[in-house]
């Protein structure tokens, strides 16, 4: 059993190296970039680095905390004025400004959010870190259309 779950999480870790080598190289491309997170993903994988530290299994243990590690580019999400930057797989590393609008609102406990739409459709809850820096708020401001706003004088 103790070298079925080593082999599973070594998979893992492979799965999230491979998956952060296309992230980094599709986030190069970008001539400007914003990274942008929320706190539950990035306690999720503090969760996991610290179950790995009490596992009494040593190899298991360390895979946990670099798996924990290597998990960290996938709770970041790169935005740029061409859109949002995914791995190299997923369509072709983009998903396009086109297909994307934005809007700010109140999450949990009052917490300012930023919830980012794709075709209309909610791409993660909110996000909370990152979303107030100027070159964000300025991207988004230029780049990408307001989920739900109209224009007063096109009606």
């Amino acid at each position: 059993m103790n070298i079925f779950v080593t082999i599973i999480i070594s998979i893992f870790c492979v799965f999230a190296l491979v998956y952060d080598i296309c992230s980094f190289i599709s986030w190069s491309r970008a001539k400007e970039k914003a990274l942008i997170s929320n706190f539950w993903s990035l306690a999720i994988i503090i969760l996991i680095g610290v179950c790995g530290a009490f596992i009494n299994n040593t190899v298991n243990s360390i895979l946990l905390i670099i798996l924990a590690i290597l998990i960290i580019p996938s709770a970041i999400t790169c935005i740029s004025p061409e859109g949002i930057r995914t791995a190299l797989f997923i369509n072709n590393g983009i998903s396009p400004v086109q297909n994307l609008s934005y809007e700010y609102g109140k999450g949990l406990f009052g917490i300012e959010k930023l919830n980012l739409f794709l075709n209309n459709k909610k791409l993660v809850n909110g996000f909370n870190l990152g979303i107030k820096k100027p070159k964000t708020v300025k991207m988004l401001a230029d780049w990408y259309g307001k989920h739900g706003y109209e224009n007063p004088l096109t009606k």
